[in-house]
């Protein structure tokens, strides 16, 4: 992955998580795309990785919904 589609991936995953977060809904595009960053943190910032960190720790806690 080069440079400019790394920063294509923060862009829209900064995106992602303001969305999950104001909707308190996830869908399976959303989840797809945090795994796909999550197989590369080094290119993550600290907050985004505590976002999505708190993101998955909502969905367990069930104050975020998945949908299809």
């Amino acid at each position: 992955m080069n440079n400019s589609q790394a920063q294509s991936k923060t862009t829209s995953l900064e995106l992602v998580i303001s969305n999950i977060f104001a909707a308190r809904k996830i869908s399976a595009s959303d989840r797809q795309l945090l795994r796909t960053v999550l197989l590369l943190p080094n290119l993550l910032s600290i907050t985004q990785q505590n976002q999505i960190k708190q993101i998955y720790e909502e969905l367990m806690a069930g104050r975020i919904s998945i949908v299809k």
